[in-house]
């Protein structure tokens, strides 16, 4: 089962008690073709509906942090493409058969 988005930003930065992702800097809202669009700045901010975030989520530890990595949104692996690659043989693996 895919982690939610909010899970992936708490297994790397962990969770900051007593806050939601709203009142944090790096949440960012604005309109865009008459619709209310909320994006976190750590996570990416894409024109996907992938990176749409919610306000009501609990704040992560990047909570009012600048953080200088890339999106965590480039790190996430689908789970369809998971599992293709899973069982696929790395170069100059050998394969054994009995």
């Amino acid at each position: 089962m895919a982690l939610r988005k909010i899970a992936i930003m708490h297994r790397i930065f962990g969770a900051s008690d007593g806050h939601v992702c709203r009142e944090c800097s790096n949440f960012v809202n604005g309109k865009y073709h008459d619709r209310t669009l909320c994006k976190c700045k750590v996570y990416g901010m894409t024109h996907s509906e992938a990176s749409d975030w919610a306000g009501r989520w609990q704040a992560c530890g990047a909570f009012n942090r600048t953080i200088s990595r890339g999106p965590v949104i480039r790190e996430v692996v689908p789970d369809r493409m998971r599992k293709e690659t899973e069982n696929a043989p790395l170069d100059g693996q050998l394969r054994m058969e009995f």
